[in-house]
């Protein structure tokens, strides 16, 4: 066997295994994918995409709190360097 054979399949079969459950919660099991193949594509598309404008959402919202914050405190760092300086 090649080397690294071993620890390629534990990593195949934990991302198998991470797929599965991923594909479980949004309802997907392995003969509804195989029989409706064209429309658990799409619902899976359309449970992603809802994910993802579910985060967005709340990544704008932390960002109006993160984002000054982060600011200030760079400004700070800079000005306190560039007196360093």
């Amino acid at each position: 066997m090649p080397k690294g054979i071993g620890s390629t399949i534990v990593k195949l079969l934990l991302a198998s295994l991470l797929v599965g459950l991923v594909m479980r919660w949004m309802g997907v099991t392995p003969r509804s994918l195989i029989a409706n193949f064209g429309a658990t594509v799409e619902r899976l598309f359309n449970n992603l995409a809802g994910f993802f404008g579910w985060a967005v959402d709340y990544v704008l919202v932390g960002a109006v709190i993160v984002v000054p914050i982060w600011l200030v405190i760079f400004l700070l760092d800079w000005t306190k360097r560039k007196r360093g300086s």
